[in-house]
């Protein structure tokens, strides 16, 4: 799993009520190179460990995998940050944290 720092969009621009708790989330990735998303999106599995507030922004800390072993594992460890989506709704950034 890589280390993610998750940046939630607030209600008022589409994203969510509330944030996920600790443990286990799904959603669904969205990478630069997704040209035709939705189609072949793939979807990510979070182990959210802890949530913080930061100069207004409410972040989450994790790790995220890919649901799917077939799924392109090399976007997790070349690129530095991605969207999620529940449904056609942008949720939230994916920031990776690469050691």
């Amino acid at each position: 799993m890589n280390r993610v720092k998750i940046v939630w969009l607030p209600e008022s621009k589409g994203g969510r009520k509330t944030i996920p708790p600790a443990g286990k989330y799904y959603a669904v990735s969205r990478f630069k190179e997704d040209k035709e998303w939705p189609n072949n999106a793939w979807s990510v599995v979070f182990e959210i460990d802890e949530c913080e507030i930061k100069n207004n922004e409410i972040c989450s800390l994790g790790a995220v995998r890919f649901l799917m072993d077939t799924a392109p594992e090399s976007r997790l460890e070349s690129q530095n940050k991605f969207e999620i989506y529940e449904g056609p709704q942008k949720v939230a950034y994916v920031y990776l944290i690469h050691n």
